[in-house]
């Protein structure tokens, strides 16, 4: 998966390669403390992405309280 053609929504189609890199990423970043991955890798982005999301829907929700 090159990472222009990332689509970040839909995980779940990681090719084995791109699931064995994650892996080596989380393990890397686990070792030297990087919460959220090393800053720029791939694990890295899909963290914030996931993040960015979260942050969307609880705004969202909260919009819709008042």
């Amino acid at each position: 998966m090159k990472d222009g053609d990332v689509d970040y929504d839909n995980y779940e189609e990681a090719d084995e390669e791109t699931q064995k890199q994650l892996e080596k990423e989380y393990a890397d970043a686990e070792k030297k403390g990087w919460v959220q991955g090393k800053p720029g890798s791939f694990l890295n982005k899909l963290i914030q992405h996931g993040n960015r999301k979260t942050e969307e829907e609880l705004a969202k929700s909260e919009s819709g309280k008042s």
